[in-house]
């Protein structure tokens, strides 16, 4: 064999280019989040200094932001945002547990079902707006009023989220399960709700977006306190820079509670084929 020969038959490594940090940096879904944001802000802050947008109507970001910080200094947006919050996690706590039980309960025996289901279906496109009335002359203005209107907001998309997830299960499942000798207990903690989860999480997921929707509305009307309640009292002072202020602050904490919220199911549903990318 010549020397042309060998050449031939000797295999040509290619050089594998590798993609820089910084690519591999903007590649990250929360970099990608945070890129997103500021050209939204930067899209925003164009138009209003550029005259597109009245600046009265709706004030820029940096006039946004102004106003946050005065807030924040002065201490009255950490009480809002506080009062707020508790509102959100009490209702939505037990939008949970009420949702998630009955959803359990009607998905697994079809007989609870066919009592309870039309019940749901019956209450369930009523607007919490609706409930308002209703509400304060049941608690009266305060907290109970806004963690009722967010139990009420919040409950209905557990509760279709889980039903859902429990009637949609694969039965080969379960009855492979009871041939290897699972107990009902077992049957219910190793199979139901691990199965059930990738389901019930993204409902909670909507549910949680529904009580700020909720609370913001109960504040509005039934409340002395709480984000609803600031951005009331500022429009009627045609403080509008406090308007915008307490709305980016109720999208932004939704925003990170919801980020919350998706990274909790990406570590506990990390077996589905939907998150193994």
């Amino acid at each position: 064999m010549n020397a042309k020969a060998a050449a031939a038959e000797t295999p040509v490594s290619v050089p594998v280019r590798r993609p820089s940090a910084l690519r591999k940096a903007l590649a990250a879904p929360s970099a990608r989040a945070v890129i997103g944001l500021a050209a939204f802000f930067a899209i925003w802050q164009a138009l209003t200094s550029l005259g597109v947008i009245d600046g009265f109507m709706l004030p820029s970001p940096f006039a946004v932001a102004s106003a946050l910080v005065e807030m924040a200094v002065d201490g009255s947006l950490w009480t809002h945002l506080s009062a707020s919050l508790v509102r959100v996690f009490i209702g939505f706590f037990l939008a949970c547990a009420a949702g998630i039980a009955l959803g359990l309960v009607c998905g697994w025996w079809r007989a609870v079902s066919d009592y309870v289901r039309p019940v749901v279906e019956a209450l369930r496109p009523i607007p919490p707006l609706a409930w308002i009335p209703i509400t304060i002359l049941w608690f009266g203005l305060g907290d109970s009023a806004s963690y009722f209107l967010v139990f009420l907001g919040a409950v209905f998309p557990a509760f279709v989220a889980t039903y859902t997830a429990v009637r949609g299960l694969d039965r080969n499942q379960m009855n492979a399960a009871l041939c290897l000798g699972a107990t009902p207990r077992m049957l219910f903690f190793d199979v139901i709700i691990p199965a059930s989860l990738p389901i019930v999480l993204p409902g909670l997921r909507i549910a949680l977006g529904v009580g700020w929707m909720c609370v913001v509305t109960a504040e509005l009307i039934a409340a002395q306190t709480g984000l609803g309640y600031l951005i009331q009292q500022s429009r009627m002072l045609f403080q509008i820079n406090n308007v915008v202020a307490g709305m980016v602050t109720i999208g932004l904490v939704g925003f990170l509670m919801s980020a919350a919220l998706e990274r909790l199911e990406r570590r506990v549903n990390a077996w589905a084929p939907s998150e193994r990318n």
